[in-house]
This record gives structure tokens, sequence and C-alpha cells, in this order.
């Protein structure tokens, strides 16, 4: 097996195909202080929950992904919107559990599960629109519209618009994963202001004309003895619930039809018996993590995994290699669709910042292979079309394309 010292996680194979660095990482130095880089990965799956629980000694407010220092030029893009606010995924206790405890109520189980007459509306339409064609491009297709219309459809914002919903949510995930440009970085505090002042007029519209939807949600969201959120905080929530809402379901649905091509016994097993689908969906989440990791920050000197970390450095929880920890999963790098322990990843995180959107991820993801599977059958992949290539990401992971031929079920 290859040795840590032979990965640069930045490197484009390692971006590419990150596993082998995660295996050796668990192996020689489950607590890795990257060379030249100076924060340290975590990578197995007991530290990783460890460090997720322990809000006394690790903090969220650094942000989650590789921290640069805005340039002056973002900065002054950025004073023509609203500045970074810190909400929910960028937030410790006692503050988090006010901004939690009011977008709670906007995924309540029962508004969740309102949303499944819609979900098999749009994926119905979706198949429809290939189903002829006897192939697709699944990501551009269906993997990216079929999250997508739901949000938009959830926030009450128009679907025409979702093209530029696609750009904005993209460019909010690109900086994190520490690999653009400087000219990216501008494009992207660009779109971010563009963002603020579409979602700043509905939300003031909500104020005068209310509707049955999640910008409505936010604006009359209320817990006694809390101040109701302003703008700065609706429009950083937004930002990161349509970031959720689309990006990395969308990464769940590419990556588990991948699998289940390149395990044709595993696809047969699921289709024979579609009890097995939210397993699916789960071994799918733990195999191929859509968020790979995310950045805490230690409060103090804290000793993980041996290691002692001092106060201030920056760490990264590696969800997706605690994902492939055979410590805690018998044959963790083997895709099961029976794994009876296969809900136990961590792909959602863990604790105060457990994934707000899970249950609506795990309902997309469920509904959209129900449906695949009963109109479309024998799912190959397309010969000589298809390179399998990733979003270039250390925080995200994501395939480029994935073209697929069927037959109608």
């Amino acid at each position: 097996m290859a040795s840590v010292k032979d990965f640069s996680p930045f490197a484009p194979s390692t971006v590419e195909c990150p596993y082998p660095f995660y295996a050796a990482m668990r192996t020689e130095a489950p607590v890795y202080q990257v060379p030249g880089l100076g924060f340290f990965i975590v990578s197995r799956y007991e530290d990783i929950e460890r460090v997720l629980l322990d809000t006394e000694h690790f903090s969220s407010k650094t942000g989650p992904g590789v921290r640069r220092e805005p340039s002056p030029e973002i900065i002054e893009i950025w004073s023509q919107g609203w500045l970074p606010v810190a909400t929910l995924l960028t937030n410790d206790p006692p503050t988090h559990r006010r901004y939690r405890g009011l977008v709670n109520k906007a995924f309540t189980p029962r508004r969740v599960a309102a949303w499944e007459p819609e979900i098999r509306t749009v994926t119905h339409e979706l198949i429809d629109s290939f189903i002829a064609d006897g192939h697709v491009e699944l990501v551009r297709q269906f993997a990216v519209p079929l999250p997508l219309t739901v949000i938009a459809d959830a926030l009450g914002v128009p679907r025409t618009d979702m093209p530029q919903f696609k750009k904005w949510s993209d460019d909010a995930v690109a900086p994190l994963g520490g690999m653009i440009s400087h000219e990216r970085e501008l494009e992207c505090a660009r779109s971010t202001v563009e963002f603020q002042h579409y979602f700043a007029a509905k939300l003031e519209e909500r104020r005068t004309h209310p509707r049955d939807d999640l910008l409505t949600d936010l604006i009359n969201s209320r817990i006694e003895g809390e101040t109701p959120l302003n703008m700065g905080e609706m429009l950083n929530m937004l930002q990161q619930l349509l970031v959720a809402g689309n990006e990395t379901t969308t990464n769940l649905i590419a990556s588990a039809m991948l699998l289940l091509l390149q395990n044709p016994a595993q696809m047969e097993e699921a289709r024979a018996d579609r009890t097995r689908i939210p397993n699916l969906i789960e071994e799918a989440l733990r195999l191929e993590s859509p968020v790979q990791g995310l950045f805490r920050t230690a409060k103090v000197d804290v000793e993980v995994g041996g290691v002692m970390i001092p106060a201030g450095s920056r760490i990264v929880i590696m969800y997706a290699s605690g994902n492939r920890d055979d410590g805690k999963f018998a044959q963790a790098e083997t895709f099961d669709v029976c794994r009876a322990n296969a809900k136990d990843h961590l792909a959602f995180g863990a604790g105060i910042h457990y994934c707000l959107g899970a249950p609506l991820a795990r309902l997309e993801g469920k509904i959209a292979f129900e449906i695949l599977f009963d109109r479309l059958s024998n799912l190959r992949l397309a010969p000589d079309k298809n390179d399998l290539t990733h979003t270039p990401s250390f925080i995200l992971r994501g395939l480029q394309e994935l073209h697929v031929e069927f037959e109608r079920a």
C-alpha cells in the first residue's frame, strides 16, 4: 500500500481518487498534519465522530472549507450586498441553537413528507424528457434538475430561474475546495451578491404577500425569547439551503447510479427487492460521500487519536475516510446494498450540525431510484462516452458526467 508521503491532498490525482490516501492515513497517521499546510486531517471513524460531537473543544466558526483571507477586491464586492453572517454551518453553541431552532420549523417531517407527490411528478417528467432516446447524460438531464426543481418549488421561486439558481449554488461551493483561481473567486463573490439581491427582494415580497413556502417560513419563524431573523441571517441560511438542497443530492444520485452500474449483482438485488432502495441510498452515501469532509478549529490544545493538536489549529474531519474505516464497516471498500449498518455513515455529519436536509435528500434519492427502476431496464454505461471524472474539489465529490444507455421497462 502507498504511504501518506506519496500523496498531496490537493494534487489532481488525489482529488480525483482520494481513497488510497485516506486508507494510508487510517493505517499510518490517523490524525495527519499535512506538510507545508499546517492543518490536520482526522481520518478514522471513531475520532471523526468524537470531534463532531465535541463543540466544547472544536469550533465551526472559521468556516467549512479551505480558508483564504478575502482580498480587498472580494471585500469590496461583498460590501455591495450583505456581509457574511455566521448562522448554521459556521456557528457554535449557544448562538447556533437560535438559528437551528428557527429554521427547523421549515423542515418538519410533515412538510418534507408533503413534498413527496411533487418529487414523484418531477421525476416522471424528467424521465419523460429522455426515455425515447434510449440514453441519458444522467447528471445534466436528471440528477441536477430533480433536486433543483424541488428546492425551487419549496422556496416558492419560479422554475424558469433554475439555471441562475444552479449557477449561484455552484459559485457558492466552488471556493470551499481551495482549488480555484483568484479571478474565479471574484466571480463567485459577484455571484453571491446577485443571489442576495434576488432573494432579498423575494423575502420582502413575502412580508406583504405570504405563501406556503420556505421563504415565508423564514420571514415568519419565531421562537419565544429569541429575536426574528434579520435579512443578512436569512440570506446566509437561504444560500446554505440552496446548496444543500441540490448540490449534494445531485452528487448522491449520480454516484449511486455509477455504483450500481459497476456492480450489476447489487443492481439486481435492489431491483428485485425495492425495500432495499433506502439502504442502497445509505450505502451510496457511505461509499461516495458527497461532502468529503469539513473543517473545524481547535479552541484549546486538545488530543485526538493520540496526537496533540495546538489551540487555533484547523482540522479536517474527513467523513469520506471514516465511512471507509474497516473498524466500523466490515469490508468497507465493498458496495453492499444489504449492509446492515450502512446508515451509521457520517455523510450527513453528526451532532448539532447534522444535515438539516438529510430527510429530503433521502426521500429524493429513494423516489428517484424507485421510478428509474420502474421505467428503465438494462441500465448500462454508454461505451466510449464516460471518463468518470469528478469536479475538482478537496471538499465536495461529484461526477461531472454519467452517460447511461437503457431500454424502456
